[in-house]
């Protein structure tokens, strides 16, 4: 979850360099970027014992981790049909739009960081707290994640369902609108609502309607 989070706040702070403005990224509602914790997790769990040294860590990151985000791109895009990143435009150097030369280094120097200055650290850290308080907390995340796949999955599944076949960004649709909605859903309506999901269903319904008047009715030969 830390380089979950981690990984989102380098995202955002890209966008805001590139676009010019801030966005929050990620699959996910939540402030984290499932993609960068796994890869930061495979990082500890099978590079750490290896003691390698900063060029090889960096060298063997840029490896795992393009591997690891071309194979999510792929998978991504044959689940909703959609095509949630594309380097081909603004890179000096991709791969089928999927990975590029710029994560690539980025990806490099991240696992350099984690390795040899920020697990150390937070280990250390760790140590200072009992083992049934990790797991506690540990618990409350993985709840805490697990509901917001199940939202996040949901509200994608009713939107990407007109945007077969493109590369708009889903991501910043999709939190743009939902995300909107729970900020001024006061806390009556909450408490009144049926159930949590009657709550997302109204928030996909107007991300839905607002996309639709963007992109326009789908074309009826694309039935």
């Amino acid at each position: 979850m830390l380089y979950s989070f981690g990984g989102w706040i380098v995202e955002c702070i890209w966008t805001l360099i590139t676009k010019r403005r801030l966005e929050n990224r990620g699959f996910l509602f939540g402030p984290i970027c499932p993609i960068y914790g796994v890869g930061s997790l495979l990082c500890v769990l099978f590079l750490a014992p290896l003691n390698l040294s900063w060029p090889a860590t960096f060298f063997t990151m840029v490896i795992l981790c393009d591997v690891i985000e071309y194979v999510t791109s792929v998978v991504l895009e044959k689940i909703y049909h959609v095509r949630w990143w594309d380097y081909t435009t603004g890179s000096l150097l991709h791969l089928n739009g999927r990975i590029s030369l710029e994560t690539s280094i980025g990806f490099g120097v991240g696992g350099i960081a984690i390795l040899h200055l920020i697990q150390p650290i937070f280990t250390n850290f760790l140590a200072y707290f009992s083992p049934l308080t990790l797991l506690i907390v540990a618990i409350i995340l993985a709840i805490i994640f697990i509901a917001d796949i199940i939202f996040s999955t949901i509200a994608i599944a009713n939107v990407t369902d007109r945007m077969t076949g493109g590369t708009i960004d889903l991501t910043a649709e999709i939190k743009k609108f939902s995300i909107n909605y729970y900020k001024k859903a006061s806390r009556l309506s909450r408490k009144i609502a049926r159930s949590a999901f009657s709550q997302v269903e109204k928030a996909q319904k107007e991300a839905k309607r607002r996309v639709q008047n963007t992109f326009g009715p789908k074309d009826s030969s694309d039935k």
